[in-house]
């Protein structure tokens, strides 16, 4: 077994086992954190993720954003594996779906306009593990590390800033990387908000 297969292994046993008291106290600290942060108060545009297997939960910062009239998008599974992600408006009265993974996602129909990575001004992606230089480890299936590459050739990186999103226990001391993984420029837990050190 790799490393990341190990470090994946123990942290998604380990998320699996907190409580949902803890959970939740999690992620009301996590949404306090992120509304004071400058660049919280900065984006208009945010995609979120909606929390599966144990995940440090968005929703209390879901609802600061709908509470501030900023709009939240969530990820969206295209028809076949391998794919990016779309990007799909989420509201208080969208209606939610499950995908093939049983992940919940807006229901959507081809005519409904999805947001472009461009026009987003955050991106808050899912992680199993990080470090401080902003790598990651996610559930191996690529999904937003496609949808991103495109980010890594450009020469002046303005927007949409990337937060990767875990528990303090998931931090590690250095990640593994591969050449297509796409780095973060914030990790932000339930402890704090770091910038990414390059």
């Amino acid at each position: 077994m790799t490393d990341n297969k190990k470090i994946r292994k123990e942290i998604r046993s380990k998320r699996r086992h907190l409580s949902i008291k803890q959970q939740q106290i999690a992620a009301d600290q996590l949404a306090d954190q992120l509304i004071s942060h400058t660049t919280f108060k900065n984006s208009q545009n945010i995609a979120c993720y909606l929390a599966t297997e144990g995940e440090l939960s968005l929703m209390p910062f879901i609802y600061a954003c709908w509470q501030r009239n900023k709009n939240v998008f969530l990820p969206v599974l295209q028809p076949r594996n391998h794919h990016p992600l779309w990007f799909a408006a989420f509201t208080q009265t969208t209606r939610l779906i499950p995908n093939r993974y049983g992940i919940l996602e807006p229901q959507h129909n081809k005519k409904q306009r999805k947001m472009k990575i461009i026009t987003l001004d955050s991106i808050f992606v899912p992680l199993v593990a990080f470090d401080l230089h902003g790598n990651r480890i996610g559930m191996g299936a690529g999904y937003y590390d496609r949808t991103l590459k495109h980010l890594k050739t450009r020469s002046h990186w303005l927007r949409p800033h990337l937060i990767g999103v875990g528990y303090e226990f998931q931090q590690q001391q250095n990640i593994i990387t591969n050449e297509w993984d796409v780095p973060m420029h914030f990790i932000s837990t339930d402890k704090a908000v770091y910038r990414v050190k390059k």
